[in-house]
């Protein structure tokens, strides 16, 4: 095998907001330590409108709390909804070390906006683009120290797993089309969501299922992955937008939906008309659709014409440009959206610590699971980003002084090279196989695991992704192309998130939250679906919560 292998104190994997902040912490508290991000793009955080601050006179953090759990449907993990809304206001002298001012009006006073699920208007904004804003200002200091080195291009494909402590990663670089082990004293996973396994996502190209294949690989427990948020506005035209999201705070200024009719549908859902919780509003949304009262391009029109041109300019700039971009002028017209795939709420279960319960491992971002619940509430991922990565870099921080150097020797990296791109199966691999069973995976996520879901569709679903791992791990890489190898790693670390999630989706035989299923009634039982490698296969559990 053609690999090199690189010694690096602490891995990042995943250079989006979570990643950059564990990164950072890890300077501050180790300076003298080598930091190695790697990373295939940004995920969703140049996209981070704002997030949660429970800074308006009339909110506070018990209010913030409260909104988190319901809007979860008490599906939350407790402890992990303390640290995120706890958390909030202690990123305040962090953002002012990043030279970080949220928006004000002309009085003084924060301009939030409030969003789904919120009881006050809470998100807090740098311009319309606070994700870009927070990065600028980490990068800049990141080019300062030396000890931090960042590798664009690059994806992590499996961890490396020396007697029970994570010790590093395999990846794969792109644009040279090598392979490179990282042995590290530290690993934190911070890569990011799986909803880009879907075929119509708002997630950008660089997500994917790596991360859950990862960390269910080396053996750490995952938890509530059949719960996906749909985002309810995703564009579906112009093609130049398709899947881009379009905030949801609209709502609280004067937009409303309406089908092909003109009718605005949501009212005879809610008297709270448009100004529902996500997993409703999208429930509602697909409901229109599939029922036949969707628009030309299949969705339904955001209007939000009674938002005002004064109003739309001054909060949502960044979206009358967007739009303008392509010949739309929102402030007069209405537009076609949809819900997509946007957050995946399950993942790697943590405690407060973000530590993952394997020696060397630590997790931050939409990789966790537990957080939100069934449903999350507005404004609540880009805070997510902030403070667990604050949290998981602490954490590693803490663990590379206490614990001793990765003992990692050359025949052990090369055993797992070997196992992770030879597959050793009995048949060559077809170089076409990859591309045709992520099509046929695409089209069962589409089909059977979308915003409404029924038991006969779930169980079929996980036998058929079941079979089709088993087709793919049939086959040798020998003599593949390096390209070939990674593509069916991809594919493979894909193939057994989407199959995790079919089972906990089909597991979990009432609705609840984001988890629809038409075939039953909604649940009034509190638990937890757990999963976690085993020897004899996956183990599905249920915790009482």
């Amino acid at each position: 095998m053609d690999y090199s292998v690189v010694k690096t104190d602490a891995l990042i994997i995943g250079s989006g907001l979570s990643g950059q902040m564990a990164a950072r912490n890890i300077a501050v508290a180790c300076p003298e330590r080598k930091i190695t991000i790697i990373g295939n793009g940004l995920g969703a955080s140049p996209y981070v409108h704002g997030f949660n601050m429970p800074l308006h006179p009339e909110d506070s953090v018990d209010c913030f709390k409260e909104d988190t759990l319901r809007s979860g449907r008490e599906q939350s993990i407790p402890t992990l909804v303390d640290a995120l809304c706890d958390g909030a206001l202690k990123l305040i002298p962090t953002l002012k070390e990043l030279g970080i001012s949220f928006n004000r009006k002309e009085n003084g006073d924060y301009s939030l906006l409030r969003p789904l699920g919120a009881s006050h208007p809470r998100v807090a904004s740098v311009g319309n683009h606070t994700g870009v804003a927070i990065m600028n200002a980490i990068a800049s200091e990141f080019a300062k120290n030396p000890n931090i080195i960042e590798i664009d291009d690059t994806r992590a494909l499996r961890l490396l797993k020396v007697d029970g402590r994570v010790s590093g990663a395999l990846t794969y670089n792109l644009k040279t089309e090598t392979f490179t082990c990282f042995v590290a004293d530290v690993v934190v996973l911070a890569s990011g969501g799986f909803c880009n396994i879907y075929p119509f996502s708002t997630n950008m190209s660089d997500i994917g299922g790596d991360g859950i294949a990862m960390a269910f690989g080396a053996g750490a427990s995952l938890c509530d992955l059949e719960f996906v948020q749909f985002e309810p506005s995703a564009a579906v035209a112009p093609a130049a937008l398709r899947g881009k999201s379009v905030i949801t705070t609209m709502f609280f200024e004067g937009a409303v939906l309406r089908n092909a009719k003109g009718e605005r549908f949501m009212l005879q859902y809610s008297d709270k008309g448009e100004c529902v919780d996500k997993d409703v509003q999208a429930k509602y949304i697909f409901k229109e659709i599939k029922e036949g009262r969707g628009t030309e391009h299949g969705g339904v029109y955001f209007d939000a014409t009674g938002v005002g041109r004064e109003k739309l300019n001054e909060l949502y700039d960044s979206y009358v440009k967007r739009y303008a971009d392509v010949g739309i002028d929102i402030a007069t017209t209405p537009f076609e959206i949809a819900p997509a795939p946007h957050t995946s709420l399950g993942g790697v279960m943590v405690d407060a610590h973000c530590d993952t319960g394997i020696p060397g491992l630590f997790a931050c971002g939409e990789i966790i699971g537990g957080l939100h619940g069934a449903n999350r509430i507005g404004g609540n991922a880009g805070l997510e980003t902030m403070v667990f990565g604050t949290i998981a870099g602490r954490s590693a921080a803490d663990y590379l002084k206490r614990a001793r150097a990765a003992d990692v020797d050359d025949e052990t990296v090369a055993d797992f090279v070997c196992d992770t791109l030879s597959l050793c199966g009995k048949k060559t691999i077809d170089q076409n196989l990859p591309a045709t069973l992520r099509e046929r995976m695409q089209a069962i996520l589409s089909d059977k695991l979308n915003v409404l879901r029924c038991g006969t569709e779930l169980a079929s679903a996980v036998d058929e992704f079941g079979a089709m791992l088993e087709t793919i791990e049939d086959t040798s890489l020998e003599g593949a192309s390096a390209k070939l190898k990674f593509e069916t790693i991809r594919l493979i670390n894909d193939l057994q998130t989407a199959y995790l999630l079919a089972v906990s989706a089909y597991t979990r035989e009432g609705s609840m939250g984001c988890h629809v299923r038409t075939d039953s009634i909604e649940e009034k039982e509190k638990y937890r679906i757990v999963i976690r490698n085993t020897p004899d296969g996956a183990a599905v559990t249920k915790t009482q919560i």
